[in-house]
């Protein structure tokens, strides 16, 4: 979400649906967002003029999962909800775009994807739902095709078109939602779950063909490393027979030459906040020994390495080194939830992990 992009009439807007003199430090991401999300939901409950109890219930289930446990934060969403129903800004498209101006595109096909689930909350998907869906959909800027793959995953399972559901898909990923808030990240992976599986069959054949096409590449790279090296050391030989170079460059050559056939190497494997380091290790070692979660997860640097048999050495920042029980490695090794939905940066702070410089685990497929 762009803040930048909140202005002096938005803020007078929010002002009017919450009934405060509301300033623009007071505009947090979430209170925006969940300002134009209170518009979306009332709009698709009295679209069709029948309020149903399962609408009601919907919408106190929606609103609830983004409410943080403190903060005035639920008391304005309150006052929205209010604001929202008595002044009918849900038909007003002019104050939609003032309140979705700052939203990425995820974000708007976020708000949508809710305004789907209400609809489907009482079991019928009305057509003026849907219509009205369609209009707000059509002012956001978002593809029709979107809405379509929302509708098969909401109310009428049938095949979609895979390039947008792919699109959809990636669109949804809760990596787009760190920014905004952790709560928004696992309203994001919900939302997800619910939507039909892309094919990955084809996808797959076509990865296994680009990966060995390019470890080949990688191995003719290596012979010509090897063949520059046995000339260099060839020459640098010469020249120390010759006396016009120091004996010390053959050795060095040498340390880099048997470096080269080892096949040892490290690899730093990092990233944002759950984007998958954690996977491909847990696939490389073929189990799940990495913590795995679409919120914030692993919170201490963990070194991987070869050994004879599964080991884990805890290294804290005083200096101090333990060999922990296997089953204590990923409660060591990640945050905890709580800390996770809440300030990541205090939770880490006031957590076990904030006390560890790193995780030696040692395992017999850790080459």
């Amino acid at each position: 979400m762009d803040m930048s992009l909140i202005n002096a009439d938005t803020v007078n807007l929010l002002s009017r649906i919450t009934g405060h003199e509301l300033e623009e430090e007071d505009l947090s991401p979430p209170v925006v967002f969940l300002a134009a999300l209170v518009s979306v939901l009332l709009g698709v409950i009295f679209v069709d003029q029948q309020v149903t109890q399962e609408e009601i219930q919907r919408l106190k289930i929606t609103l609830r999962q983004f409410l943080p446990p403190s903060g005035n934060v639920s008391e304005l969403v309150k006052l929205m909800v209010k604001g929202v129903r008595q002044q009918k800004v849900y038909q007003n498209p002019n104050d939609w775009s003032l309140l979705t101006a700052s939203f990425s595109e995820s974000e708007k096909l976020l708000m949508i994807v809710f305004g789907y689930e209400m609809s489907a909350a009482d079991g019928d998907m009305d057509e003026r739902e849907k219509k009205y869906l369609e209009i707000v959909a059509n002012r956001l800027g978002l593809e029709p095709q979107y809405l379509q793959v929302l509708e098969s995953a909401f109310s009428n399972p049938a095949s979609v078109d895979k390039e947008y559901l792919e699109k959809v898909r990636f669109l949804l990923d809760p990596v787009w939602f760190h920014d905004l808030d952790s709560v928004f990240v696992k309203a994001a992976s919900q939302m997800l779950a619910v939507l039909p599986v892309v094919s990955e069959k084809k996808k797959s054949q076509q990865h296994r063909t680009i990966s060995y096409e390019a470890l080949q590449a990688f191995q003719e790279y290596k012979r010509q490393l090897d063949r520059k090296c046995v000339d260099i050391y060839q020459i640098v030989q010469d020249c120390t027979e010759r006396e016009f170079l120091s004996p010390s460059l053959i050795e060095e050559i040498d340390k880099v030459s048997k470096k080269l056939q080892s096949q040892r190497f490290r690899v730093a494997v990092v990233g944002e906040f759950s984007q998958g380091k954690s996977t491909i290790l847990n696939a490389l070692l073929g189990e799940e020994i990495q913590p795995v979660r679409d919120i914030p997860c692993s919170g201490t640097v963990t070194v991987l390495r070869y050994g004879e048999q599964k080991r884990v050495i805890c290294c804290y920042k005083d200096k101090r080194q333990e060999e922990i029980p296997l089953e204590q490695y990923q409660e060591k090794a990640a945050i905890s939830e709580e800390a996770a939905l809440g300030n990541i940066t205090e939770g880490l702070a006031n957590s076990e992990v904030s006390k560890i410089s790193e995780i030696i685990f040692e395992h017999p497929n850790g080459t």
